[in-house]
């Protein structure tokens, strides 16, 4: 059984969102989605923040 972490590091979260990776960190470097430091030179996104902006997109999408 396979659990679903509720942080996912940078290489996991551009898998999730489906776009690459530099768009990614362009969307961390806008604000858009908050980056959380794991320890010194490890990082994560929440998934519920990854969800979030996912929803975004599709009600953006929706309302054009």
């Amino acid at each position: 059984m396979t659990t679903l972490s509720a942080v996912l590091r940078p290489s996991e979260a551009h898998n999730y969102l489906s776009i690459s990776r530099s768009y990614l960190y362009l969307l961390i470097e806008r604000g858009e989605l908050p980056l959380l430091k794991l320890g010194s030179r490890a990082s994560g996104i929440m998934r519920s923040d990854l969800d979030a902006w996912l929803e975004k997109q599709r009600t953006a999408a929706l309302a054009a």
